[in-house]
């Protein structure tokens, strides 16, 4: 069952402490908790500010499909939306049902018996819905485990 719009990742040029300063003071957001990814598929340094009971993510982009929508669509935009979920492995079977298979963050069909993708130093669970069935929107779907 979906729980709540857990954040929506907005795509920056960088993480400096101008647009930090811009969500933490103008909006109250929480002091930011700093994240990096580096696979071989893209390299992204992000943050989440909590505000209320959601999220706001910038995203940095240094490689991957991200910089390619930064470079398209300019700094700013919303890149995607996330919905919490309190067990994926339910959402995704009741999506398979509805024929929708869900992906992980190479856009590669998750199997059944590991029906998520995890980031190295997080232990939350995330897929994605296959750009196709979410009419170009990245929907994020995340499991979260120990963090809030």
């Amino acid at each position: 069952m979906i729980i709540k719009v857990d954040h929506i990742g907005i795509v920056v040029k960088k993480l400096d402490k101008e647009i930090i300063d811009f969500y933490t003071k103008i909006f109250g957001c929480e002091p930011p908790k700093h994240f990096k990814l580096n696979n071989p598929h893209e390299e992204i340094d992000y943050v989440h500010m909590r505000i209320l009971d959601n999220y706001i993510e910038l995203l940095a982009p240094k490689r991957g499909p991200f910089l390619d929508f930064l470079k398209e669509k300019g700094q700013g935009m919303m890149a995607e939306l996330c919905f919490e979920v309190d067990d994926i492995k339910e959402f995704y079977d009741r999506m398979k049902k509805k024929g929708i298979t869900l992906v992980d963050p190479t856009g590669k069909p998750l199997a059944p018996e590991k029906p998520y993708a995890m980031v190295p130093g997080d232990d939350n669970k995330y897929a994605y819905f296959p750009a196709d069935k979410s009419f170009g929107t990245i929907i994020e779907i995340i499991e979260r485990c120990t963090w809030r």
